[in-house]
């Protein structure tokens, strides 16, 4: 059975869109299609991603010196935590889904495997160093799952493209968009 990972690696290799042109509509409506499921999961990912890297923001950015907070102050700070991110607004697309279909065990297994949900409430354990290497790992994650749907995004465009260009030039029926 095909993990998530090798499913986007198929979807991210280069000759993924060879022979577009020669593609059915329906062929390519499916590409399209398995992409934008991709990019949902990839999205949900990245979000909880950056939700882990804010929550150990919170603890790195306390001041010098000062106690690491506790839990329950964590928990309870968490809406501001994770509203109050300093990261730039992304490119504007909204995603189809907020969530995917179905949560694959492998798609979060590194991101568990460098900071697990249940290991959150450790953090106050960690000295500054480990806690700036925890946000390194996490903030290289981050970068790679947005690159990968940086990737989708360009996969998804070029599918639609295609499909308009059919239906501009008539190589494809109008009657073909409610099919």
């Amino acid at each position: 059975m095909p993990s998530h990972r090798d499913d986007l690696d198929h979807l991210l290799t280069s000759s993924y869109l060879d022979d577009v042109e020669g593609r059915s509509l329906d062929d390519i409506r499916a590409m399209r299609s398995e992409c934008q499921q991709a990019e949902v999961a990839l999205s949900y990912l990245r979000r909880m991603v950056q939700g882990r890297l804010d929550i150990v923001h919170a603890f790195l950015e306390r001041p010098e010196g000062a106690p690491a907070p506790d839990l329950a102050s964590v928990v309870a700070g968490l809406p501001d935590i994770l509203a109050g991110s300093g990261r730039p607004a992304g490119p504007g697309r909204l995603p189809q889904l907020l969530t995917p279909d179905t949560e694959a065990p492998d798609q979060t297994a590194e991101l568990d495997g460098i900071l697990g949900a249940d290991e959150i409430g450790r953090l106050a354990d960690l000295d500054r160093d480990q806690l700036t290497e925890l946000a390194g790992r996490l903030g290289g994650l981050e970068r790679r799952v947005s690159a990968d749907r940086r990737a989708l995004h360009e996969r998804i465009d070029t599918l639609q493209a295609e499909l308009v260009a059919r239906h501009k030039s008539g190589r494809a029926s109008v009657d073909g968009l409610l099919s």
